[in-house]
């Protein structure tokens, strides 16, 4: 249940120390628990800051005064006032020495960063017609043509493909965020920053990245598609919110903002019904459209259904709440009255249940 926190696993987590099933079992609980989600962002980040920290040696003389404390601690016995007196100021000075060290450390990594700012280089290697090579400033825009492509090797957090007939500019670029346009065409992302760090605004949605590796296309006209194929990201747009997982899809609209995520091994019949349900809401065939849709849904589509029954009201509400519940079934607490009333809490421990079928 999504009840059953899991901050006591999330450094071991963090750092690979979890047995397979373990691990899987944090993994779904992070996807669906906003929560632990964000106390996992802040390990994570503050694993990622201890790895790009320069190596401080203290001097010898330091560690041989902490090694004669701990030896006198340890022989010492405390009893009579005096001794006690000097049991304290000993720990006092230990806590001192340490706090001396993380400060230390503290002003070698903000060295570090500062001047890793300072030499950032966001660097886009064009190739085709023609040949080049430059730093991408903010507020610059980079287009390919028909015969070209390019790659954004982005210093720390990852790399963009860029590819032929493409117009992407840069946003933003910091130590808070770095942040893309994609106008149209299409790019490929390999991200390894830490979550929520990474974006590309399109428009029709703004694609948040969580730690993965996907595409994100967009046409002409605005529509968008993105396509995961590691991690997880985010589609957000006027507070609608898709979280599509590796191995699925989402398509987005402008003035709408991302449908419903989807399976990539999804029926097709499926996969074309549904941006009927999610953008044509008058169209005369929106009906029939759902009902293929819930038809068409096996288990592993509970994820899709999940995030259908929040964007459907009344009696499309209880037609998606009563396939959902057959293909998986509803955890224990979850009523069918406070689901359709989209009880937050019963929303959030059916998510669960979904991504529990959908890693099986």
């Amino acid at each position: 249940m999504l009840g059953m926190h899991v901050t006591k696993d999330l450094s071991a987590y963090c750092n690979g120390e979890l047995a397979g099933e373990k691990a899987r079992h944090v993994a779904e609980h992070l996807l669906a628990c906003d929560r632990c989600r964000k106390e996992y962002e802040e390990i994570s980040l503050g694993v990622r800051l201890a790895e790009q920290l320069p190596l401080v040696i203290a001097p010898q003389s330091l560690w041989s005064e902490i090694e004669a404390q701990l030896s006198q601690r340890e022989t010492s016995e405390p009893t009579s006032r005096l001794s006690l007196q000097n049991f304290w100021i000993s720990r006092y000075r230990l806590a001192a020495m340490a706090a001396l060290l993380l400060i230390v450390a503290g002003v070698a990594a903000d060295l570090y960063f500062t001047r890793g700012r300072r030499q950032r280089k966001d660097v886009a290697a064009q190739s085709g017609n023609p040949p080049a090579a430059r730093r991408l400033k903010v507020g610059e825009w980079l287009e390919t043509d028909r015969a070209s492509r390019a790659l954004v090797d982005v210093e720390q957090v990852g790399q963009v493909e860029v590819d032929p007939r493409t117009r992407i500019g840069l946003l933003q670029a910091d130590e808070n965020q770095y942040r893309l346009a994609l106008e149209h065409g299409r790019v490929q992302a390999k991200i390894s920053a830490p979550p929520r760090f990474f974006f590309v605004d399109t428009p029709s949605a703004v694609a948040v990245d969580l730690g993965c590796s996907y595409s994100l296309e967009v046409d002409d006209a605005g529509n968008g598609l993105l396509h995961v194929t590691g991690g997880y990201v985010e589609l957000v747009l006027n507070g609608r919110k898709s979280t599509v997982l590796a191995e699925a899809s989402c398509e987005t609209r402008p003035g709408l903002g991302p449908g419903t995520p989807y399976a990539d091994d999804a029926s097709q019949q499926f996969r074309d019904a549904l941006p009927i349900v999610d953008f044509d809401e008058n169209g005369a065939g929106r009906e029939a459209a759902l009902a293929i849709v819930l038809a068409e849904a096996r288990k592993r589509d509970g994820i899709t259904l999940w995030h259908l029954l929040q964007r459907v009201e009344g009696a499309e509400r209880e037609k998606v709440y009563d396939r959902l519940a057959q293909v998986v079934a509803p955890p224990k607490g979850v009523t069918r009255e406070g689901v359709l009333k989209l009880d937050q809490k019963m929303l959030d421990d059916w998510s669960l249940e979904t991504l529990m079928v959908w890693f099986q």
